[in-house]
């Protein structure tokens, strides 16, 4: 079992669908019922600039000691 976004794109409106099994099912937009979905992927490791939000956007960086991290992307 498997959660999948999808996008309608005849209304624009994305649904989180509940996959069973390894094939996609014919599926339908919630909202108006049509078949022009398509799967929406969500972005993996965002990067932020807020202060708060744990990750750094200055020169250093504070979350690993070596060249390379998957944390701040250095």
């Amino acid at each position: 079992m498997r959660f999948v976004d999808y996008k309608c794109l005849d209304c624009n409106e994305v649904s989180e669908l509940v996959i069973r099994g390894d094939d996609d099912p014919e599926i339908k937009c919630e909202k108006c019922g049509n078949r022009n979905m398509v799967k929406v992927f969500a972005p993996v490791g965002l990067k932020s600039s807020s202060p708060d939000s744990g990750f750094s956007s200055g020169s250093s960086c504070s979350g690993c000691s070596g060249g390379n991290c998957g944390t701040c992307s250095r």
